[in-house]
């Protein structure tokens, strides 16, 4: 950031800390979030190419003219309103390439806006895309082809994006975010003495994470078993598996059942859980009428919905 760039932003800042003051329906506490929000998309928009993520934005704002392509300056005057109540001028408006190589959208050029805003109503019609959003990022994912186009994070209370091709260094990003069970996930979970030679800004022995505790937990090994089954039917291992992501058609579960002579495996969706007694008399049908014998062993996992009185 140059001298002037920095003066800009704490005028900037001043104004906007002014209108806030004045606001007679905002506690100290939402006062102080809104400022330091404020200020975060500030200085990430000025220092980086970054996009303020918004869903109330009608369109995408820029106030950088040296990234849009076929620039066009607007002689009709055109305003846009904001979140005080007054009207911005639009001093242009061009084509960038957002989220996609082959795809331009339509940006506004308002060169007194302190931050460019990402619109997300605009991303989702022109790119055909669906957004999801998470405690730590947001995703862009291709409808059709159900493919991450995209990829933005969460810090301070905003989402942002950055359009660049080339991510950040960890370095650069480590100025903006300093969350130490953020980055624990980001880096896929590594040990302290990792993360602390990645990262020696961060303290690593402050982070508790469940997911750690249990996928580098050990166990006693079982027992081999030397045990088969001599036909079909005569020994049956079933164990139920969800909740997961919600099929088209509802469903969270499955239940399977796999047949120890043969290794033959059944699966059947399910919605819910209680489904397993209905889903088992038809399998235990299919037995009889397409194999013509008898189910001898169900092997379970003991688990509810084996043993419930409908089941038993």
């Amino acid at each position: 950031m140059t001298a002037s760039s920095n003066s800009d932003s704490t005028a900037i800042l001043g104004k906007f800390a002014g209108f806030l003051a004045n606001s007679d329906h905002l506690s100290q506490e939402n006062l102080k979030g809104i400022l330091t929000a404020f200020k975060t998309a500030l200085v990430a928009s000025t220092v980086h190419n970054f996009w303020v993520i918004d869903s109330g934005a009608s369109d995408h704002i820029t106030n950088q003219m040296t990234s849009l392509l076929h620039f066009e300056k607007i002689t009709t005057p055109t305003h846009i309103s904001v979140a005080n109540g007054k009207h911005v001028p639009v001093e242009g408006k061009g084509k960038i390439k957002l989220l996609s190589e082959n795809i331009e959208s339509l940006v506004l050029y308002v060169p007194s806006f302190p931050f460019q805003l990402l619109s997300i109503s605009k991303v989702t019609k022109t790119l055909n895309c669906r957004v999801i959003f998470d405690s730590y990022r947001v995703l862009f994912q291709d409808r059709a082809t159900e493919r991450m186009i995209g990829e933005g994070f969460f810090f301070q209370g905003l989402y942002y994006f950055s359009n660049n091709s080339k991510r950040p260094q960890i370095s650069t990003l480590s100025s903006l975010s300093q969350d130490q069970v953020l980055w624990h996930q980001r880096l896929a979970h590594p040990s302290e003495n990792v993360l602390t030679k990645l990262m020696p800004s961060l303290d690593a022995r402050n982070i508790t994470c469940d997911t750690c505790h249990l996928s580098k937990s050990t166990r006693l090994p079982f027992s081999p078993s030397m045990s088969r089954a001599n036909e079909m039917f005569e020994l049956v291992h079933s164990d139920v598996w969800g909740p997961t992501i919600e099929s088209f058609d509802g469903n969270k579960y499955f239940v399977t059942f796999v047949d120890d002579f043969s290794h033959v495996t059944w699966i059947y969706l399910l919605k819910f859980k209680s489904e397993v007694v209905d889903v088992f008399k038809d399998f235990h049908t299919l037995v009889m009428t397409q194999f013509s014998t008898k189910l001898q062993i169900l092997r379970s996992d003991n688990g509810t919905e084996y043993m419930s009185q409908k089941m038993t």
